[in-house]
């Protein structure tokens, strides 16, 4: 779940969909950049929806299910919808809408949401794992309906605390791959990571530890130009 200060910052930036993805997906690339090379390489998924179970060739996960898209459509539907999963393994994605909703983000709670070029299976998956009352990163099925699903009960090591060269790196990643607020999506991490920092105008400067103080330099329109300073493990 976002931290409180996390969801202040929302509250100067506004509710769009836009910011909202911004808050949350630094925590969850983060995450989930470190679940993909735990899991490294499979040849072969498949999951027992009755038992909640995720298989990678021989390897067992412990899934909730999170929604699904199709090739015959254009829209994303939540696996509250789908009679076939028990309860039990939509209880995250229940908790998750409860707390949306109590946070006035009802639009992105719906059980069908229309998928557009920013709002696809992989970034509401983001999104939700943001919000999760646990710590869990997310596994896509693909086929010609592709199903999403919670990975829970992973080793702690995935969900630590970054330093200042994953920061970096993290965020150049997430500014070139995505379209979000940059300065928002920075301190949203920050705010994540409990790393104190400072907001000057157009240069945020975090403070790691004593030996990694780092500069975040934005241009006029909010975008990232670049990060400097010392970078420590």
């Amino acid at each position: 779940m976002l931290k409180k200060e996390t969801l202040d910052l929302l509250n100067t930036e506004g509710l769009n969909y836009k910011n909202i993805f911004s808050i949350c997906i630094g925590k969850s690339y983060l995450f989930q950049s470190r679940f993909i090379d735990y899991i490294g390489k499979y040849s072969h998924w498949d999951t027992n929806i009755k038992e909640g179970i995720l298989k990678l060739d021989e390897r067992s996960f412990n899934v909730e299910y999170i929604g699904t898209t199709s090739t015959s459509d254009n829209y994303w539907y939540s696996s509250e919808l789908e009679s076939l999963i028990p309860d039990e393994y939509v209880n995250l994605m229940i908790k998750i809408r409860k707390t949306m909703q109590s946070l006035n983000l009802e639009q992105l709670t719906e059980g069908k949401i229309p998928l557009t070029n920013d709002i696809n299976g992989y970034n509401l998956s983001m999104i939700y794992i943001a919000f999760a009352p646990e710590n869990v990163a997310y596994f896509c099925g693909s086929g010609d309906t592709s199903i999403y699903m919670f990975v829970k009960q992973l080793p702690e090591n995935i969900f630590k605390k970054m330093n200042s060269v994953e920061f970096s790196s993290k965020v150049m990643e997430i500014t070139s791959t995505f379209n979000v607020n940059h300065k928002l999506m920075v301190k949203a991490l920050l705010c994540e990571n409990e790393i104190d920092y400072n907001d000057d105008n157009n240069n945020i400067v975090a403070k790691f530890n004593e030996n990694s103080v780092l500069t975040i330099e934005f241009d006029n329109n909010g975008l990232l130009k670049k990060v400097s300073g010392n970078l420590s493990l």
